[in-house]
């Protein structure tokens, strides 16, 4: 969750980028920007963002470049069980993807997708265990072939995570249902940090590196968090 304590608005701002090639003789690039909103506390987070997209691809005669707004998400976190003595804590989230990117230029899939999620996790003291699972479920009668999330997308995966003083710092393996026909599921392993710098700014990381051809090989993002008041 972005924020600790009693609930606040804040705000998000930040930058990523990935490649890969799909096992395809076409390299895409993806760069984007970022805002979102949010509502917060130690019990829940709800926000919402808006990407802004550029995607080039390169090779296999398909050599282009498109700009454009990506499909918005809105996603809420709810602490279901809190920490307990023993150190578990289980948490539920709903996150929605809205088809706002334009299909034509390859920016979305051009669906409405909803996903549900439980994380389950273990503390002893500065180390916390995580398991995620959950399904994506695109739009029924999606006339979109290659979209698997038409039929339901399922992700697991675990990860450990640090809590220090000010921040955390995590490493975790996600494994995701196969995305599009033809193209194995995807596989790979992240690393990420979440560090306060003062009572009102975060700076936000991220490093994830694709295992196979089903997802993209590298992606990196950084954002910088702000709490308003």
């Amino acid at each position: 969750m972005a924020h600790a304590g009693d609930p606040a608005l804040y705000l998000e701002g930040g930058l990523g980028a990935k490649q890969g090639d799909f096992g395809s003789p076409t390299l895409s690039r993806l760069g984007l920007a970022y805002g979102t909103i949010g509502y917060a506390s130690d019990r829940f987070d709800v926000n919402l963002s808006v990407p802004y997209l550029r995607l080039q691809t390169s090779g296999g005669g398909q050599d282009a470049t498109a700009n454009g707004l990506g499909d918005v998400l809105v996603r809420g976190i709810r602490r279901l069980v809190p920490e307990t003595e023993s150190g578990f804590s289980l948490d539920g989230a709903l996150a929605v993807k809205f088809p706002t990117a334009d299909q034509a230029k390859g920016l979305g899939t051009g669906q409405l997708d909803v996903g549900g999620f439980l994380g389950l996790h273990q503390r002893w003291d500065q180390i916390q265990a995580t398991l995620i699972g959950g399904w994506i479920q695109g739009q029924p009668g999606s006339a979109l072939s290659n979209a698997a999330t038409a039929n339901g997308v399922y992700t697991a995966g675990f990860g450990l995570t640090y809590l220090a003083a000010r921040g955390r710092y995590s490493v975790a393996y996600e494994a995701r249902g196969t995305q599009y026909a033809g193209v194995p599921a995807p596989r790979e392993v992240s690393l990420g940090i979440f560090r306060m710098v003062t009572d009102r700014l975060a700076i936000r990381g991220s490093f994830i590196a694709g295992l196979n051809d089903g997802g993209p090989r590298t992606s990196v993002g950084v954002g910088i968090v702000y709490w308003p008041k």
